[in-house]
């Protein structure tokens, strides 16, 4: 859907008009929607522009939205059990979400730029670049992932036994074969229509804002290297502060029924996990543990549910991972972010897309394991989580980073960054000016 703001969108009186663009599920949108919350706090004039499926979201947090495609468009997307296949997963992703979403979000955004404006964007959100480069607006890439800034050096996926000198040659070969493939082609296509030259290596430089490339993470979850971009930045985890959601009442009585449960959930967007289910519980049987499972698709979980064993649509982590003793998960950064943040064991079964490179930090830092997809049976499963609930290295190691996570300091960072780039004066980080308002806390 492509739309021009109204006049009451584009006030004269803000400091900077943010546009705000990223595709994906609800962990790509989340840090965007919190990043919006805060910089509206600040006085910027807000426009979240992503898949029309999030729009409650946006609007709920009082963010302006535009839309691309229709709901209907992530629930196919979603649905697609080959958008999860370790080796076909980013085809499905190319095709019918990052190419997709290229020109009208370019259309969308060169119809509503002002001489203020400043886009943010998610590295694979390529509208966004091509506006940049066609009209000259500030720019500034937000990547969630560490995997987003490649290296010959700290690469937990790349094989041990390939030297640093042939690595560039490795990631040049990917490129050929799979990245470029998918994309190029489109993407120079629509460039010279636009009357740019072309790119390659549409991942391995062209995703990162030539201003400023902002990471979403840490600096000891993934230490910056020497031959990350020079504009690179990183500003720490950014959680989503959202407001009050009708929580059933029956998981307050679950958690209160017994010991802290191991929670175990595939990602939001994940709706082919019947596997992973049956698995998990079999586990928490045999360990004699309580189980909690979270889907939005209960038609993945098994009827009737032994007893110990709970299921919801809806938990904010926030809110139950601290009375919980584990978590088991997909590997989605921000999900990794909520474990680590909570001070509890993660288990992690990673598909595909960054999963496997944030299971492997994960399991580096000493706060988890992971296990392969078709590795994860309920004896394998026991054998894991036993060790990491009874492990006081690992528990000790979990409480460590979590005193390490101060959720604003994160936040207050990346919009400090944005201002920057925007022509504000730049804040300490963390700071705020005296005369804005405290923020409020959900």
């Amino acid at each position: 859907m492509l739309g021009v703001l109204s006049e009451s969108a584009s006030t004269t009186h803000c400091r900077l008009r943010v546009f705000l663009s990223t595709i994906g599920s609800a962990g790509d949108v989340n840090p965007f929607v919190a990043i919006g919350s805060e910089l509206k706090r600040r006085g910027h004039q807000v426009t979240l522009v992503t898949s029309a499926y999030f729009e409650p979201l946006a609007r709920g947090a009082g963010l302006d939205f535009v839309g691309l495609g229709n709901p209907g468009d992530y629930r196919a997307t979603v649905d697609d059990p080959d958008l999860w296949d370790p080796k076909g997963g980013f085809r499905v992703f190319a095709r019918r979400v990052v190419i997709p979403a290229m020109r009208p979000l370019y259309d969308i955004l060169s119809e509503n730029l002002s001489s203020n404006s400043i886009l943010v964007a998610q590295g694979q959100t390529f509208g966004a670049h091509l506006a940049h480069e066609k009209h000259g607006v500030p720019f500034v890439t937000v990547h969630l992932q560490p995997a987003a800034f490649r290296t010959i050096h700290d690469a937990p996926l790349m094989p041990g036994w390939i030297p640093p000198l042939l690595r560039p040659a490795v990631y040049a070969l990917f490129d050929y074969l799979v990245l470029d493939r998918e994309l190029a082609g489109d993407v120079n296509a629509f460039r010279s229509q636009l009357g740019l030259p072309k790119v390659r290596s549409i991942f391995g430089s062209w995703a990162h804002s030539p201003q400023k490339s902002i990471g979403l993470f840490p600096d000891w979850f993934a230490p910056p290297q020497p031959d990350w971009p020079t504009q690179a930045e990183l500003a720490g985890f950014v959680f989503l502060d959202e407001a009050p959601r009708p929580v059933d009442p029956a998981l307050f009585a679950f958690l209160a029924e017994g010991e802290a449960p191991i929670v175990f959930t595939p990602g939001t967007a994940m709706r082919h996990a019947d596997l992973f289910f049956k698995a998990s519980i079999q586990a928490s049987i045999e360990l004699g543990r309580r189980a909690l499972l979270l889907t939005q698709y209960p038609e993945q979980v098994p009827s009737p549910l032994p007893d110990g064993v709970a299921a919801f649509a809806y938990v904010p982590f926030a809110a139950v991972l601290p009375h919980s003793a584990a978590l088991v998960h997909h590997g989605g950064i921000g999900t990794v972010a909520q474990a680590l943040a909570a001070g509890i064991p993660q288990l992690v079964r990673p598909m595909t897309f960054d999963q496997p490179d944030n299971a492997a930090r994960v399991q580096r830092l000493g706060v988890g394991l992971s296990i392969r997809p078709d590795h994860y049976m309920p004896h394998t499963v026991v054998k894991m989580l036993h060790a990491l609930l009874h492990s006081q290295d690992v528990l000790t190691k979990c409480r460590y980073y979590s005193a390490l996570i101060h959720p604003d300091t994160g936040l207050a960072a990346a919009c400090n960054a944005i201002e920057a780039v925007g022509g504000l004066p730049r804040l300490p980080d963390g700071s705020q000016e005296a005369s804005r308002e405290p923020r409020s806390r959900a």
